[in-house]
């Protein structure tokens, strides 16, 4: 009974976690494979597209014709890696707007996937954003590498995302990629949980662990429940309301639940140990 219970706990987890994380992280509407679509700078090679410069430059790459993308916002997202990059370089991406408006994103925070190009790194994700806010979509993007100084460039395939409703809101508890990795951590986590657990009771050891932590798991199922109320009043998007309240349902009922029949359970076996000494 209790292998049933942890396995339940890890594939309920599991698989609705994955949903949540599969919502948040949308497909691409647009790919770009540099091996048939060669970059306007640079070469190919190894499927990337490389860019080497002596004394630095502007090197364009690619110019997407934009296909319906929403009013929330979109990314340019891919893989980047560099050798010997002076100064501070960095990715670009201009949009396009049909009024003849032109605004770029670029890569220049200090960490992450925005984070600027200098000295070598080995293959790091990217991307590329650019929120909306309700607007009109742009018809074209451009994609480029501006290198400060001399230094070689690859970028491998590119895809362009549509991002969810809520993302880049104002006010938003998380962002929508934070919200893929914190559904991707909890999920994990309590998947390896009821697992311990599971584990654990089959074999009737760690009574002291087992009921606390599952009392405490619950309690805090309920709190999570609870704030993803709160979420929803204040409000904050549903994909964040949803990456509180999932884990936050199986956490109060698997372990709220499952409580009493695993303190029967233990109560049962300590039973048996007993009439066995008796007999003995």
């Amino acid at each position: 009974m209790m292998a049933r219970f942890a396995m339940a706990t890890v594939l309920a987890t599991i698989a609705g976690l994955s949903t949540t994380v599969g919502v948040l992280a949308q497909e691409p509407v647009a790919t770009i494979d540099w091996t048939s679509t060669p970059p306007v700078s640079g070469v190919v090679v190894d499927g990337a597209a490389r860019v080497t410069s002596t004394s630095g430059g502007s090197f364009p790459l690619a110019s997407i014709v934009v296909p319906d993308l929403g009013t929330t916002g979109y990314e340019i997202r891919g893989q980047v890696r560099y050798e010997a990059v002076a100064g501070t370089s960095y990715l670009e991406m201009w949009s396009v707007f049909p009024d003849g408006g032109r605004y770029f994103s670029r890569t220049l925070d200090t960490e992450g996937p925005m984070a600027a190009l200098s000295g070598t790194s080995d293959w790091r994700a990217f991307e590329l954003p650019f929120f909306l806010n309700g607007s009109n979509p742009p018809t074209r993007l451009e994609l480029g590498v501006v290198l400060d100084g001399a230094g070689t460039v690859d970028v491998g395939r590119l895809e362009l995302v549509a991002l969810p409703a809520g993302a880049g809101s104002d006010g938003a508890w998380l962002s929508a990629r934070e919200l893929g990795l914190v559904g991707g951590i909890a999920g994990s986590t309590i998947g390896l949980f009821g697992a311990l657990i599971g584990v654990l009771v089959g074999r009737r050891r760690a009574r002291g662990f087992v009921l606390p932590a599952m009392t405490v798991a619950a309690v805090a199922g309920i709190a999570l429940i609870v704030l993803a109320g709160v979420a929803l009043l204040v409000g904050q998007p549903g994909s964040v309301a949803y990456v509180l309240l999932l884990p936050g349902v199986l956490l109060a009922l698997v372990c709220g639940l499952g409580v009493p029949r695993v303190r029967r359970a233990y109560a049962e076996d300590e039973l048996r140990r007993m009439h066995a000494l008796d007999h003995g």
